[in-house]
């Protein structure tokens, strides 16, 4: 057992998120979402989980910093505020 091995059983989500960056004009881009990285156990490498796939063929990996997954979770997880429930339903 190395030290890889007891700083990867602690961490849960992505070491790294997955982007398909589209550049347009000058100074602005678009990032778009689509996949993760996970380290090995041996810290020898990576696997890459794509939901979609760039079709330039560019993927961007960017570390995904915990405290920003946890908040990026909550939000998804959490019941959308501002609509309203059908009378009808049950």
């Amino acid at each position: 057992m190395n030290e890889h091995d007891d700083t990867r059983h602690e961490k849960k989500g992505p070491d790294m998120v997955a982007y398909s960056v589209q550049s347009y004009g000058k100074d602005q881009s678009a990032w778009n979402r689509v996949g993760a990285a996970f380290s090995h156990r041996d810290g020898e490498g990576y696997d890459v989980i794509l939901s979609a796939m760039p079709l330039d063929g560019r993927v961007t990996l960017r570390e995904q910093r915990m405290e920003a997954y946890k908040d990026n979770r909550q939000k998804a997880e959490s019941p959308k505020r501002g609509r309203r429930r059908d009378p009808r339903a049950r």
